[in-house]
């Protein structure tokens, strides 16, 4: 046996599979979000819910690649969750937005962020991952006090699957949708005199320019200012957005924020060489949300510097929870 996917017009077809579900409705965005509600089961990797009678809903709860998904109906999979999930931790009276494992910006904002407007409980209790970081938090925080909901406590997420009661989890958005609804609820008012901005990766360890210190020096012969969106809350980095003319830096989660910028602001992207079919994710995900917003996009792809990672690096970093249940993405 392997779990059964239901898909929407099934949902609204099944009486019985329907009455697990609520909605809410937003006239700001003219947009409706289901939220699975009552007692279900859920992955920390995935954020994708299993029904008590072992039903998944992949319409409303995938984000970027469906094959991600595949291991969930694989019999392995199934014998494994159903001889565990009587272990698992569980909660209650909880709303799951939910946050990256890695604490990815990106992925925080577009695909977990959205979601948050969709609540209309006035108090609630708020599930995320334990890895996100203080700036994420905070700014969840102080979304809801504009929305008027109070929040009774954070409950902290760890990589592993869990077990939920009386509790909810809103449906994902596709791409476009989640960044019509940020622009329209965040974005920042904007400044007659743009700006023109570079954005540095000189406290990062990956997809460092080497050459950094010579652009710096070019680009403040033209009006640029330097940022580093490490040393900056949430806040602060979508004032700036909002009011760039210009925005030239390497592939990193801070442009991100590209999603507020007006529309005619222009973009360079400094890429990498990718190699990899991993690395797919990453290689238009910014150039995606300049067109969808009609930003003026360019890229310049970088010569790369070879690092060796060995099999012992990424045995350390792959976290052994991906693999109880025979779950790999």
């Amino acid at each position: 046996m392997t779990l059964k996917d239901i898909n929407s017009k099934d949902i609204i077809k099944n009486k019985n599979v329907n009455s697990l579900f609520v909605s809410t409705h937003s006239k700001k965005f003219n947009l409706d979000c289901n939220f699975l509600s009552g007692n279900f089961y859920l992955d920390t990797f995935n954020y994708f819910p299993i029904s008590l009678n072992n039903n998944t809903f992949s319409d409303l709860f995938s984000w970027e690649q469906k094959s991600k998904y595949a291991n969930f109906y694989s019999e392995k999979f199934y014998k494994n969750f159903n001889e565990k999930k009587k272990e698992l931790k569980f909660f209650s009276d909880t709303i799951i937005l939910g946050s990256s494992g890695s604490d990815d910006y990106y992925r925080n904002i577009i695909s977990f962020l959205p979601r948050l407007f969709f609540i209309d409980d006035k108090e609630i209790n708020l599930a995320i991952h334990r890895k996100s970081s203080n700036g994420f938090r905070v700014f969840l925080i102080k979304i809801l006090e504009m929305m008027d909901i109070k929040l009774k406590k954070f409950i902290f997420l760890d990589d592993d699957f869990y077990s939920f009661e009386k509790s909810k989890i809103p449906q994902f958005f596709n791409k476009e949708t989640s960044l019509r609804i940020l622009k329209s609820s965040l974005k920042e008012n904007e400044n007659k005199d743009r700006l023109n901005i570079y954005v540095s990766r000189q406290n990062s360890n990956s997809r460092n320019l080497i050459n950094e210190a010579d652009i710096i020096d070019y680009l403040k012969t033209k009006n640029f200012r330097i940022i580093d969106t490490n040393n900056m809350d949430i806040q602060e980095q979508i004032k700036i957005f909002s009011s760039a003319g210009v925005v030239v830096g390497p592939t990193c989660s801070a442009l991100t924020n590209l999603i507020f910028c007006p529309q005619d602001t222009k973009v360079i992207e400094l890429k990498p060489k990718y190699k990899f079919q991993y690395e797919d994710t990453f290689k238009y995900r910014y150039s995606e949300i300049c067109n969808f917003l009609k930003l003026e996009y360019n890229s310049v792809e970088a010569d790369p510097i070879e690092n060796d990672f060995s099999d012992k690096y990424v045995k350390k970093f792959i976290n052994i929870n991906y693999w109880r249940y025979g779950v790999i993405w």
